[in-house]
This record gives C-alpha cells, structure tokens and sequence, in this order.
C-alpha cells in the first residue's frame, strides 16, 4: 500500500475546476475534495479518486497525463468520459463503483450532482493549476454555469435538445 492524505478542501482551493483531485508530492498521494456540506457527498468523491487513481496506476497512466487532458479539456463537461481520454476506463470504472456505493449510502444521484454544481458555479477558482492549498492566488476566474463537474457524473451528459443522457459502464465504451 502507499501513504495517501486525503483533505475536503473549499472549492476554491482546488487547483482547477473539478470537485476532486490527486497527485504524488513526497511520496505521498495527495487527495482533495472539495467541500460540499454532507459527509457522504464528500465519501463518495474521495472514494471516485481513489478508485480511479488506482485503476489509472495498474493501467501504466501517469497523472501527469491524466491533469494534461483534463486542462487541455477544460471546457467538456467529462473530460474523462469523452471516448479519447486516455484513462476513461478508470474514470469509468470508478463512477460504476461510485453509484453503487451511492446507492446503499441512500444517496439521491440528482441531487447530489445539483449540489456539486450549485458549489461549482458559485465558487471562484485559480487559474494556474500549480495552486495547492493557497487561498491567496493573484488569478482566479468564477465556475461555469451549467457545466458538471468533471472526474464526476461522467454519465450525465447533455443530449440533443438538452435532455441528459445516461451512459453507464456497462453499456460498454
């Protein structure tokens, strides 16, 4: 096993626009998640990243590729659901487990997602993905509205006509 610090965190302190990050630092996997008011809400998060990390670990995927297509895809609401992105089976595989997990917590799908992004489209981000941690970053910018967080609710993509589409693991790639 590997040392992990895993930290809810504002959302205004992540690096970039996404509910949930990692990277290694010292030897130590560093989580952060951002804070939304309800415990399970935040579980279900970490447990995303960290299911994702390690599916993406055992797939030869560094993290670096993984924080170059998320910011080289910044403007898609699923960077890691979209059929291109190198480690889409274990953002995949992740969100599976994750609406299993979601599921027997009691957890409402719906409104756990309108929570994410009611904290998303209010909250100021840094732009420079190098911020960790600093609540006095010089460049920030406000979420998007309407967008969903990505590394989350990767199934929830906006259809023709603006329905949601649903995209499951199971359905295949």
């Amino acid at each position: 096993m590997y040392n992990v610090n895993v930290k809810t965190i504002p959302h205004e302190l992540q690096r970039y626009e996404t509910c949930g990050d990692y990277w290694t630092e010292g030897g130590c996997i560093q989580f952060r998640v951002t804070s939304l008011g309800n415990a399970d809400y935040e579980f279900l998060i970490a447990m995303h990243e960290l299911i994702e990390k390690q599916f993406a670990r055992k797939l030869g995927i560094s993290e670096q590729t993984i924080d170059a297509w998320d910011l080289a895809h910044e403007e898609e609401e699923e960077p890691g659901a979209m059929l291109e992105c190198p480690y889409r089976e274990a953002h995949m595989m992740a969100e599976a487990i994750e609406r299993v997990l979601a599921t027997k917590l009691g957890v409402d799908w719906e409104h756990y997602t309108k929570t994410i992004r009611s904290v998303m489209e209010n909250t100021r981000i840094p732009l420079d993905p190098t911020v960790r941690d600093r609540p006095d970053a010089e460049v920030w910018h406000k979420g998007q509205k309407g967008k969903v967080p990505h590394r989350y609710l990767g199934s929830r993509r906006k259809a023709a006509k603006g329905k949601i589409k649903e995209r499951s693991l199971l359905q295949g790639k």
